[in-house]
């Protein structure tokens, strides 16, 4: 889900889908953890430049308290790859607590996906990050409302890594680590301000595993700044109404391999539509 391209589209819209951004529920912006779920009979699809013609992944709003993700790319990119199977690779998460747009709002979270084969996540030109096995993550997540427009999100959790090794490729000095039944701490804090029905801003920073732009990996320290539009969200038509574009940039740090991951400018966006079924 690496630098994704986000699709998303809605078939007979949600009331009050003409206020755009302001009131949409959203999952993972700037690579945060919120707290919000999608309604019943919502669905989200998601395609990445990167991964076409293979398609990325989708959010389905099970109910109104439960929302699934179904990571297409590696159950059906893991025919392409030995020993040419599907990559088991599920989110999911649960509704504790339904603050509203004052409240305090809590949700379970957990993903876990299994590689049949050694699989290389990342690979150089500095770094390399090869994962094999299960890994699983499990978090709460808050967001708690400041204001009408601004919201908070905490998130702490942890995951556990069957087998995991990053290190640095090229450098004149080596720094790498491998892991075996890896435990270890994930936490994030982040906030949203939703402008305008057109816009909105995100900024988020976290230790350890993140959900979209570099998925399932642990051990990582990261801070991101990004932004949400709806350009046409008052369009009559409902492929434009709902067609929204994010973009990030963002540091990341892996002290065991002693490297930077940088984007300084957010030039590399994701798009989305959403289905109301």
């Amino acid at each position: 889900m690496a630098l994704a391209l986000v699709v998303t589209a809605a078939c007979t819209g949600y009331p009050g889908e003409t206020r755009g951004l302001l009131n949409e529920p959203m999952l993972h912006p700037g690579d945060a953890f919120t707290a919000r779920t999608l309604r019943q009979g919502e669905l989200i699809y998601n395609q990445s430049p990167q991964t076409l013609p293979l398609p990325s992944w989708a959010w389905w709003g099970v109910t109104d308290w439960l929302t699934a993700e179904i990571d297409l790319l590696p159950l059906l990119g893991g025919f392409f790859i030995e020993p040419h199977l599907p990559v088991p690779s599920f989110n999911f998460r649960f509704r504790l607590r339904d603050g509203g747009g004052e409240g305090l709002s809590l949700a379970y979270e957990t993903m876990l996906q299994y590689n049949w084969e050694p699989f290389a996540q990342v690979d150089g030109p500095h770094l390399h990050i090869l994962r094999e096995g299960l890994s699983w993550f499990h978090r709460i997540n808050l967001t708690q409302p400041l204001s009408e427009s601004v919201a908070l999100h905490l998130s702490a959790g942890f995951t556990y890594a069957e087998s995991i090794a990053i290190e640095n490729m090229d450098r004149e000095v080596y720094h790498g680590r491998a892991f075996s039944d890896l435990l270890t701490p994930d936490v994030s804090v982040a906030i949203d301000w939703r402008v305008a029905g057109w816009l909105s801003l995100h900024a988020s920073t976290s230790i350890g595993t993140t959900f979209v732009y570099l998925d399932n990996v642990p051990r990582k320290a990261q801070v991101m700044g990004a932004f949400r539009v709806a350009p046409f969200y008052r369009s009559r038509y409902a492929f434009l109404r709902t067609f929204r574009i994010e973009s990030s940039a963002f540091a990341m740090y892996l002290p065991d391999a002693d490297e930077w991951f940088v984007l300084p400018l957010p030039v590399i966006p994701y798009f989305y539509w959403q289905w109301r079924i």
